[in-house]
């Protein structure tokens, strides 16, 4: 009995299906397809390559290709799709499509695959990645063989992916794509397909159980982090101006720096506050938490402790954060346009009074402190953070690694008119893509980039280093290297003479990690002092190249640091009353 041969492609009817496929893209406003190189994503990369209004960028491992494509979405606001060839490759883009996930951005997840007759029978490179993302896709579809269904079918895919990843709830999409042999395309373009135009989003008004709560004294809003833009950043001022509620502001918020903060009560001491007994003394009758939980630990101890009447989360991306197990209320509605609704209906006049006062002061009075406590310490992460806070121009772009980093942003950096973006993957908060997030960013800004990151974050993505030659990109990196996981000396396991815990959790690697920098082709920079660090900020924060700054610092010294800043505001702040 014979064997039927394998179906083959037509390269024409393929290229056309993939061509329209893309079109559609760009004409839904995608500008940008970060690919890696590879065998079965032939027709794929081709078909992006050849297509008007794309930009294609070359990575070499999905992993760090899917944190620059998550990096460049978020400092562009736009989609952009990844693409990559089938098996283990997919599943690198895992860490990114999560992050994006439980961020809200959108990004289109475009694998390839081996057709239905060589799944099962152990063709290399193949596995099944129907449904690979698993809950962490927005929506997952696999298409019919490409080329197999008219070029307006995959116009019509591509449409799809694109309102699916931006509304209602915006995230990553993944649409697997199977190829059949041969993958070459043809030289000839194929004829145009009619695309679609990108519906309007929908704006909600629903101002939930806010509404009834506007006229409470003694509110308190917390900000987590948020991508708002100008428009929203100046409606949360806006509301808390008219409602005299203070913001605890979270250094990813957008809300802690720009010409807002002249005329708004903004908290940036809210980490060292909340574990005062002053902050247990004057509990809020209404809590509105928007986007993400806060970095702030102090803070989710404090919800624990104290709480509110009613805890309100205002959260778009279905997140609703309650760590504590105190929301009352939930409010699905983008943070911006919910404070522009309800300031319409609150008189246009400054209602700040004592409680307002007190919280505003009680703030200098923690500020002082602890940049006196930071002044007077030695040269560490804090110090670091204070230089970073000096160093960067108005407007720049600040990426900050999770871990210790963004905690140290947390403590330390203060409020300031000056603008100053800073971005962190506080969706699922791990530490890895942290090098390709800030490279992605660099690419979609005009505005100086630098990446504040610790030791293990770096070396989870120390790869990612290569593309900033590949892709001419701009970036300097800052490195505290503590020689392992600093963050894990706040644990109190920590101080157990039973656990060798410096083997097990600190994890130290024992390696100079400025020799990453002549691998990628960039520049080193050692500071050992403030005056070195201030220095080195100046000359290369916007220059041109990548330039990695290793600071060494003293993990011991960073958690003295932040126990006795909360300390001190404790005792600052005992007998303070307005």
């Amino acid at each position: 009995m014979g064997v039927s041969p394998l179906p083959v492609a037509d390269p024409n009817d393929t290229q056309a299906w993939c061509r329209a496929f893309f079109a559609q893209l760009a004409a839904c406003g995608i500008a940008h397809v970060a690919a890696s190189p590879g065998s079965r994503s032939t027709p794929m990369t081709v078909a992006a390559d050849r297509t008007d209004g794309l930009e294609v960028s070359m990575h070499l491992d999905e992993r760090s290709g899917g944190f620059f494509a998550l990096g460049l979405a978020r400092a562009t606001s736009r989609p952009v799709a990844m693409l990559c060839t089938s098996g283990t490759a997919a599943a690198n883009y895992m860490p990114a499509v999560v992050e994006a996930f439980h961020s809200g951005v959108p990004l289109l997840v475009l694998t390839s695959d081996r057709p239905p007759e060589l799944q099962n029978r152990g063709a290399p490179q193949t596995v099944d990645q129907q449904g690979l993302y698993g809950n962490h896709a927005r929506w997952a579809t696999t298409s019919a063989v490409a080329g197999t269904q008219p070029a307006g079918e995959a116009a019509s895919l591509a449409h799809q992916a694109v309102v699916r990843a931006t509304r209602p709830i915006p995230g990553p999409v993944h649409v697997n794509v199977p190829l059949r042999e041969p993958l070459e395309p043809s030289a000839d373009d194929p004829p145009p397909v009619g695309l679609l135009p990108l519906p309007p989003g929908a704006v909600s008004s629903d101002p939930g159980p806010l509404l009834g709560l506007l006229g409470t004294e003694r509110g308190l809003m917390v900000a987590g982090a948020l991508d708002l833009d100008t428009t929203g950043v100046g409606a949360l001022a806006e509301l808390a101006r008219r409602t005299g509620w203070p913001i605890l502001a979270d250094p990813a918020s957008g809300l802690r720096r720009g010409p807002h903060t002249a005329a708004t009560p903004i908290l940036a001491t809210g980490d060292h506050l909340m574990r005062s007994s002053w902050s247990d003394r004057h509990r809020p009758d209404v809590v509105v938490q928007f986007g993400a939980m806060p970095t702030s630990k102090g803070y989710r101890l404090w919800l624990d402790r104290v709480g509110a009447d009613r805890v309100v989360a205002v959260d778009h991306l279905d997140r609703f954060p309650d760590a504590a197990l105190r929301v009352t209320d939930r409010v699905a509605v983008e943070p911006g346009q919910l404070a522009a609704l309800l300031t319409t209906h609150l008189p246009s006049t400054d209602r700040s009074g004592p409680w307002t006062a007190a919280w505003v002061g009680a703030n200098a009075r923690a500020a002082a402190v602890v940049t006196d406590l930071v002044d007077r310490a030695p040269f560490d992460e804090p110090a670091v953070t204070i230089a970073l806070d000096r160093a960067l121009p108005s407007g720049a772009n600040l990426v900050v690694a999770n871990s210790m980093p963004l905690r140290d942003l947390d403590a330390f950096l203060p409020t300031s008119d000056r603008p100053l973006r800073i971005l962190a993957n506080r969706g699922a908060s791990g530490i890895d893509g942290q090098v390709s997030t800030a490279l992605g960013v660099a690419a979609g800004s005009s505005a100086p980039t630098v990446l504040f990151t610790g030791d293990l974050a770096f070396l989870h993505d120390v790869g990612g280093l290569t593309a900033a030659g590949r892709l001419d990109l701009d970036l300097t990196v800052v490195l505290v290297d503590n020689d392992g996981g600093g963050i894990f000396r706040f644990l109190p396991i920590a101080d157990e003479s039973h656990v060798d815990h410096h083997r097990l959790f600190h994890t130290p690697h024992g390696l100079d990690l400025g020799h990453a920098a002549a691998l990628a082709g960039g520049h080193l920079h050692r500071p050992t002092d403030r005056t070195g660090l201030d220095q080195v900020l100046s000359a290369t924060v916007g220059s041109r190249g990548l330039h990695l700054v290793h600071v060494v610092v003293d993990a011991s010294t960073n958690v003295g640091l932040h126990r006795a800043a909360a300390i001190a505001v404790d005792r600052a702040l005992a007998d303070y009353e307005i």
